[in-house]
């Protein structure tokens, strides 16, 4: 007996020895999910912070496959992602005679321009989306000197002068270069502009806007010069509107004198909106209604006339009027790698639509040749290839390949009124047509077939022109064969 109650207190230790541990265990276990959520956020929050300092993107392989001359540069490199291509070679040396003007006017040496660079170092790297470790070594504020680090100072540094110097000629400031000078001079940069151009405002090809701002501050003899003096005088110098604020880049500065009032980063959907779909159970995704509008031929057919708005931020349907007002899209050799990166650029470095928007909503107009005729008589659209109007309509269905439409913006909020009056005057020509139709078939019964009588001699007259119909046939037949 003793023993055995022994054993029965030996098993109750036993058991609530095990209780003890499975309770430490489950202690252990919630703290570890505890530590695992707080690491998870915490890089979830790094992420974050990192995609928002990024700004320049190096574009997929498949978006680049069908046309890869689009997204490369032509004639000049700017940034690190395509740095020492081959056939970019001859303007490297136009790039380095930049340098030596510029810093030969500022009176500052070279190693004053690295030293002040390095400040900005770690946000000039952060805003590129991928580097080569291997070339440009990575950011470190004890090893700034390192070989690598110099070799990536050097490249912005050139590179951003390249760009001040270029831009400054053509905004009409005297500088001191040869009047014969092949890309420097007058009527040099006129002969580059176009190519030149086109490089500047590819995504791949870009220089953060903090280079040349911290450039303008390095090279100015004045202590007086503010960061935003510095701004006001790259906005005129780029040619860019003064309140549309500073970008991140060239191309993201063209895009804000596109759309008034874009900014980086920001959506077009209201907080009201959001609220008001949250409350109506609907999720918490824009869902963008189907709209399958009518082409420019049949909008014209139909009455509607088309005019040119002065900016994209303009674009509407007015119905008192039957009119669509729509920005000018001039389509050439340049323009259109341009508009390729408005496109990818904005879908990979902002949360907007308007630029995607609109050239769905061109696709939408443009289905044939005839409709790409439409818009080029009334100056929406200009073609400038000297190729025939196919070819217009092939490069606006190529742009509009991988579009994202945001029903938010202005594009698509003009394109739905639209839609929304073509198929109410539609609607409205159909029944008209109806009634009168039924007003026809209704003299014809009140003249024709309102007595018994009636009818039979409509009928009897009918049969007698058919037979006549008949006789004549068969006369020219006979007359044909003798």
């Amino acid at each position: 007996m003793n023993n055995r109650d022994d054993d029965d207190d030996d098993d109750d230790e036993i058991h609530i020895g095990g209780g003890e541990e499975a309770m430490m265990m489950m202690m252990s276990n919630n703290s570890e999910r505890m530590s695992i959520d707080v690491a998870l956020s915490s890089v979830y929050n790094d992420e974050e912070k990192n995609w928002n300092k990024q700004s320049i993107y190096g574009i997929y392989w498949f978006n680049k496959h069908d046309n890869k001359e689009a997204y490369e540069p032509l004639i000049v490199s700017i940034g690190p992602y395509h740095h020492g291509r081959s056939h970019l070679a001859s303007m490297e040396v136009h790039k380095r005679r930049a340098v030596r003007h510029f810093i030969k006017r500022s009176n500052k040496s070279i190693e004053f321009y690295l030293k002040e660079m390095r400040s900005v170092e770690k946000e000039v790297r952060e805003a590129y989306e991928h580097l080569d470790e291997k070339k440009w070594g990575q950011y470190n504020s004890s090893s700034s000197s390192s070989s690598s680090n110099q070799l990536f100072l050097q490249m912005i540094i050139t590179d951003g002068c390249f760009i001040l110097e270029f831009m400054e000629i053509l905004s009409g400031a005297p500088k001191d270069y040869a009047s014969n000078d092949p890309v420097f001079s007058y009527y040099g940069s006129i002969a580059h502009y176009n190519v030149v151009m086109r490089d500047l405002l590819l995504l791949e090809n870009q220089l953060p806007y903090l280079v040349l701002k911290k450039l303008l501050v390095i090279a100015d003899r004045s202590p007086e010069l503010t960061e935003e003096n510095a701004e006001a005088i790259l906005s005129q110098m780029m040619m860019f509107p003064r309140d549309a604020g500073p970008g991140a880049h060239m191309l993201d500065m063209y895009m804000r004198g596109m759309f008034k009032g874009y900014k980086r980063g920001t959506t077009t959907t209201s907080s009201d909106d959001n609220n008001n779909n949250n409350n109506n159970g609907s999720s918490s995704e824009a869902v963008v209604q189907v709209v399958i509008p009518p082409t420019a031929t049949l909008l014209s057919e139909a009455g509607i006339t088309f005019k040119r708005a002065r900016s994209f931020d303009e674009i509407s349907f007015n119905e008192q009027t039957r009119t669509l007002y729509l920005p000018q899209l001039n389509i050439d050799d340049y323009t259109i790698s341009t508009l390729m990166n408005l496109k990818m650029f904005e879908l990979r470095g902002t949360t907007d639509r308007h630029f995607n928007s609109y050239i769905s909503m061109m696709r939408a107009l443009m289905k044939s040749a005839s409709d790409v005729r439409v818009l080029m008589s009334e100056g929406i659209v200009v073609n400038l290839l000297r190729r025939e109007d196919e070819e217009v309509l092939k490069l606006v269905k190529q742009l509009a390949e991988d579009a994202v439409v945001d029903e938010m913006c202005p594009s698509f909020v003009a394109q739905h009124h639209m839609c929304d009056f073509y198929k109410e005057s539609m609607r409205q020509w159909e029944n008209e047509l109806r009634r009168q139709m039924l007003e026809w078939l209704s003299n014809l019964h009140q003249t024709y077939f309102r007595t018994p009588w009636s009818t039979i001699s409509v009928l009897a007259a009918a049969v007698l022109l058919l037979l006549t119909v008949i006789q004549a046939l068969y006369s020219i037949k006979s007359y044909v064969s003798k």
